[in-house]
């Protein structure tokens, strides 16, 4: 379905852009990767390390010493080995560290400190072409760069990995905010999946895409109680980290890095260009001088979970939790379980649901009550009235996943002894507009003669819709707690341990932005701002847009309380991820993007949180056409020194809050989050 991609109006005038995007990823790996066959297990914790802490070292902290390099893991069995960047655990002093793509996971309690010794180990020369017209690349900063950030953390500023911490091996060269010595997680926090990945100034989505990134498991007393009732399986769960990758022939990750005008002849063209939109854009630059460049969104064609290629999980009849975390670039996830098809395997029958799926958490811990889903599957379905405020979004779906967000939840297998199910995805890229030449399944069109991929023939990839095989033994399932009285126990109990929300104590109200232009090379660039024009954009109009290293808009004191309205002028919903905050969400409300000039005209009513978003968050969807709203205290992280403050934004805590579409973080969809005391 095809829709606005950018909404901007000239303040007090009838003037409208109006940008038709499409972003496509071409298939690029090798024809012949099998699904779900020999050599395809889901790797689960231990095929993905688990780090071993020094519990002595610092009386009362869990200590790690973790170490960034090169290495090669295969990704499926008829790939050669894959040159990744990852993290490895050499606490012990080990001079051969284990590397393990999505290691070392680091397992923490809540209360109990980690502090962790980072080492920059990694080649001069990146696995992934990189691009030197951004901030971040384009003084000669140099390409083996990193700093880590716990995604989720409630941490000091100093600790939080921000854009300017970047360093080198050795720490020889470095960015105006690293601070030499070792980073303290507080773990001040409830029970949930946190993460870790590179955060460098530029070339965040190059890093992640290699390989940087691990799990970090925050458990406390009230999980185990959960567990010692029989309320949660167990208190770890299954990771499944999902992801897509796209491959060479020998098996090396494909990353694109050539911005495809649309106005390429034969329709092979992927991306609006400034120069062919109306009115003329005001560039003066042509992406095609450039040997590499930065491209709006990346979809690649192969899905993989922790690391592998189309796996298989084999199951027992009986309940089990899962930890899921949509870790790809910018690709959405509409998660529904069906039975296999019996008649074409590794397919999902769409008219046979699979069990119910209960979810009890999010990346900001457990729900206040439990929320059901998979009862029956909800396919991904749009709001087709084109009189509606809300054309195009997507109204209806089972578990959605944007980037970076997370879903702790439960499922029983005990009624599918002896079956095979297929874990299925059926959301489009980008979202919610979609174009087909990014949905990868059997049977697809063959779009070759337009930059796409051939068809996907039966039991092979290209395939970015049917995830994993799960296949249930044939056993006696085990005595378990019925189902309905699970969830009306788990309701009584999560509700118990919730946090009243901050609502009634608001210190300040912020109207902010999301905006989509052309940089000075003609290329598509999605920014955040507030609701203050601050001049005229590369098409003429007026715009709200504030690049990263603007001056600072978003500025808060330790102990406020902030409610913030997200209006969004774009296209595409945007994940936005919030550093130090968690936040509840208020509500979401259509407004007239048409004449938005920073004073919103509503449509229509606020409609509240979708049941599982009613927690606490720190990864919130926000669709075309709607207001978010979202309220968050600014509390102080222990170890918070007053004497350290940012030397990019000096006298500040330095934090920030972006679009975690991570092409769109790197272009220069991020601002700074400043507190001061």
């Amino acid at each position: 379905m095809n829709r606005r991609r950018f909404f901007q109006s000239v303040v007090g005038g009838a003037a409208l852009l109006t940008l038709k995007r499409r972003a496509y990823a071409f298939q690029q790996s090798p024809a012949g990767l099998a699904k779900f066959g020999n050599g395809q297990a889901l790797p689960g914790l231990g095929a993905i390390p688990v780090a071993s802490p020094n519990t002595t070292l610092h009386p009362g902290t869990d200590y790690y010493k973790i170490i960034a390099e090169q290495y090669t893991q295969q990704m499926h069995p008829a790939l050669g080995g894959t040159k990744l960047w990852g993290y490895a655990d050499v606490t012990s002093g080990s001079q051969n560290p284990v590397h393990g793509y999505l290691g070392p996971a680091i397992v923490s309690k809540k209360g109990r400190p980690v502090q962790i010794t980072y080492i920059n180990n990694l080649p001069p020369t990146h696995i992934l072409p990189v691009d030197r017209t951004i901030m971040g690349t384009n003084m000669g900063e140099p390409d083996n760069r990193m700093v880590t950030h716990l995604h989720g953390g409630f941490t000091p500023w100093q600790y939080d990995g921000g854009p300017y911490s970047w360093f080198t091996p050795g720490a020889a060269k470095h960015g105006p905010d690293y601070r030499a010595g070792d980073y303290i997680y507080p773990n001040d926090q409830s029970a949930r999946l946190a993460w870790y990945h590179d955060h460098s100034l530029g070339i965040t989505r190059l890093n992640a895409y290699a390989g940087m990134v691990a799990p970090y498991l925050i458990m406390d007393d009230f999980e185990a109680e959960l567990v010692s009732e029989g309320l949660l399986p167990d208190p770890v769960g299954v990771p499944l980290v999902i992801q897509d990758k796209s491959f060479n022939p020998d098996g090396s990750l494909w990353y694109p890095n050539r911005y495809e005008k649309n106005s390429q002849p034969a329709g092979t063209g992927r991306w609006d260009w400034g120069p062919d939109a109306t009115p003329p854009a005001k560039v003066s630059l042509d992406p095609d001088s450039l040997s590499v460049s930065l491209i709006p969104e990346f979809f690649a064609d192969t899905t993989l979970i922790n690391g592998m290629a189309y796996p298989y999980l084999n199951v027992e009849p009986k309940r089990y939790r899962f930890r899921l975390l949509n870790g790809s670039q910018a690709r959405f996830y509409n998660l529904q379980l069906y039975y296999e098809d019996a008649a074409h395997p590794g397919e999902a029958n769409l008219r046979q649901p699979g069990p119910m799926i209960i979810q009890v958490g999010t990346e900001g811990g457990f729900l206040p009550k439990p929320v059901v889903l998979n009862n029956p599957p909800q396919q991904i379905a749009f709001d087709t009235n084109p009189t509606s405020p809300t054309f195009g979004n997507a109204i209806q779906y089972t578990l959605l996943l944007s980037p970076a967000e997370r879903a702790d939840v439960i499922i029983d297998f005990a009624g599918a002894r002896g079956s095979s199910l297929i874990l299925y995805s059926d959301a489009p890229a980008p979202f919610p507009g979609g174009d087909p030449r990014n949905d990868y399944y059997t049977g697809d069109p063959d779009q070759s003669a337009t930059g796409g991929a051939l068809t996907t023939k039966e039991g092979y990839g290209p395939n970015t819709r049917t995830l994993l095989k799960i296949r249930v033994a044939d056993h006696t399932p085990p005595v378990q707690m019925p189902e309905n009285e699970l969830i009306g126990r788990l309701t009584g109990r999560l509700a118990s341990q919730t946090p009243n929300s901050p609502q009634g104590k608001i210190t300040k109200i912020r109207d902010l932005t999301l905006n989509e232009d052309f940089d000075d090379y003609g290329r598509l660039i999605q920014k955040l701002g507030t609701n203050v024009s601050i001049g005229h954009n590369n098409q003429g109009l007026t715009t709200f847009a504030r690049a990263y290293d603007d001056p600072a808009t978003e500025i808060a004191r330790w102990g406020d309380v902030e409610v913030w309205r997200i209006f969004n002028l774009t296209g595409d919903t945007h994940p936005v991820h919030f550093h130090l905050v968690n936040v509840q969400v208020m509500g979401r409300q259509a407004f007239d993007t048409v004449h938005y000039n920073g004073t919103p005209t509503y449509l229509g009513r606020m409609r509240e949180a979708d049941a599982n978003e009613q927690g606490w968050k720190e990864t919130v969807r926000m669709n075309p056409g709607e207001m978010t709203a979202v309220i968050m205290t600014f509390n102080k992280p222990q170890y918070t020194d007053p004497g350290v403050k940012s030397v990019q934004f000096p006298g500040y805590y330095n934090y920030v809050w972006h679009c975690h579409i991570l092409e769109h973080e790197e272009h220069d969809m991020m601002r700074p989050l400043l507190i001061q005391d």
